[in-house]
């Protein structure tokens, strides 16, 4: 192979035959934790158009052979090549144009599906009237929060009351608001999602605090704020304050992972099954040492919420 091939080489796709994953796409562009020295938050950019690196932490970039050279500085331009070929030979590597064809078509099969999906879910959602949104009062809701042993003052302080219409019939539930706008919307028989879907932050006393938490559903959060008034030194909750990110869903993780870059440490109160373990995994992929599973706290229980359920009888 000559030199101009070898550089037209997939950064991207030689990054992954190495065992090293982008955290994240932003703009096309994707971002990993650098191969090349050590690092908590991703800095590491590759521009597939461009087929060139940059590694903003240590202010350095260019092209594949100049990586390779990075990450092995003892070898010589021949070996460097040489493992190139090798390298390529053996993972079957696409040039730069070819591997980002495939990628866009397979992210083009994938969007096709999910549009399914949103058009399903758009069916629904355009049969969904709003009809007001208040503060929390019903008490019908008033009673199904404390049967979840959430304190009443908590619920009211971080969740609202929406009023909604599927056609000819009325609803109303509990309102969980997220980032776009949208909402999870409970009651004790229902659970559904109204407008887009998207994580949620809780920031306490309105301030941006160093560490923050991370919850799966917002009944967790609403637990954990509970057990935090109530008992003071709990062995669930950390002693001081933290900001709270809802996912709503464990799909929404691409949402999340950029907001976490500011935070010195990261807690996961996440759900102890399959789902929350490899979410919580991804998030240490991108943070690494930062990153602290709290699911300890709460080994014998399925989630946080089942801890209040089960040890915790709400003040009356």
């Amino acid at each position: 192979m000559t030199i101009e091939e070898i550089k037209s080489v997939s950064i991207v796709q030689f990054l992954e035959s190495q065992g090293y994953h982008h955290v994240y796409i932003l703009k096309e562009n994707y971002w990993y934790l650098s191969p090349l020295r050590t690092e908590a938050s991703p800095s590491f950019n590759v521009s597939p158009k461009k087929n060139l690196w940059n590694d903003f932490g240590a202010g350095e970039g260019g092209n594949l052979i100049n990586l390779v050279q990075k990450m092995n500085p003892s070898w010589n331009n021949h070996e460097v090549l040489t493992y190139l070929e090798q390298k390529i030979k053996e993972h079957h590597l696409q040039y730069s144009a070819d591997y980002e064809a495939q990628r866009k078509e397979d992210e083009r099969k994938e969007a096709w599906k999910q549009e399914q999906v949103a058009q399903r879910e758009k069916a629904k959602e355009n049969n969904t009237i709003i009809e007001r949104i208040v503060g929390l009062s019903h008490p019908y809701l008033r009673d199904y929060i404390l049967q979840r042993r959430i304190d009443y003052d908590i619920a009211k302080e971080y969740c609202k009351e929406v009023h909604y219409r599927i056609y000819d019939k009325s609803y109303y539930a509990i309102a969980f608001e997220n980032i776009e706008g949208g909402m999870e919307a409970r009651n004790k028989y229902s659970k559904r999602s109204i407008g887009k879907k998207s994580i949620s932050i809780i920031r306490p006393n309105n301030e941006l605090h160093k560490e923050c938490c991370i919850f799966e559903g917002f009944f967790d959060m609403l637990t954990y704020a509970s057990i935090k008034r109530w008992i003071t030194g709990n062995e669930l909750c950390l002693p001081h304050e933290c900001d709270y990110f809802v996912l709503n869903s464990v799909s929404n993780i691409k949402v999340l992972l950029p907001y976490l870059q500011e935070y010195t440490l990261i807690h996961c109160y996440l759900d102890n099954d399959d789902a929350g373990a490899k979410t919580v995994e991804k998030i240490k992929v991108a943070y690494q040492d930062k990153v602290i599973d709290e699911s300890h706290r709460y080994a014998n229980y399925k989630d946080v919420n089942d801890v209040i359920n089960g040890i915790i009888k709400p003040p009356k």
